[in-house]
């Protein structure tokens, strides 16, 4: 039990420091979708342990978009975990806000990590991955 609540603890931590350093973040902004997002990413944000790296990014929606239950959003910051050595990433956890570049209210907490996937050459994710990957 005391095993599951330090585990619970971690994911609310994750959770909390991703919606607080949403607005405290230094987003760069990395690609654009002109007709639906802009995306961003913090580099202040990584953490590297061995071959593996987490970082937060942020899509910034042109248009409203709306949560399953119908709640609006117009962003959504992610924090996602890079595996540089296997060319993997796999999403921790995603909070959507309300208002553009992570602001407003939280209206969808995610905190389910998912499996690990194949970096797609030329998508998005590849552009993060070789951002969080890449050893200044």
């Amino acid at each position: 039990m005391a095993c599951a609540m330090r585990s619970i603890r971690g994911i609310l931590s994750l959770i909390l420091a991703a919606a607080s350093g949403a607005v405290l973040a230094d987003w760069a902004k990395v690609a654009s979708d002109d007709d639906i997002y802009s995306a961003y990413a913090d580099k202040q944000s990584v953490r590297r342990q061995g071959d593996v790296v987490r970082m937060q990014g942020l899509y910034d929606f042109r248009r409203r978009d709306f949560t399953p239950d119908g709640k609006g959003l117009f962003s959504t910051v992610v924090l996602r975990e890079y595996d540089c050595n296997k060319r993997q990433v796999r999403l921790l956890s995603a909070i959507d806000f309300s208002g553009h570049m992570g602001t407003g209210t939280a209206v969808l907490t995610s905190d389910r990590p998912r499996r690990w996937e194949e970096i797609v050459a030329g998508g998005i994710d590849e552009i993060y991955f070789t951002l969080a990957c890449s050893r200044d």
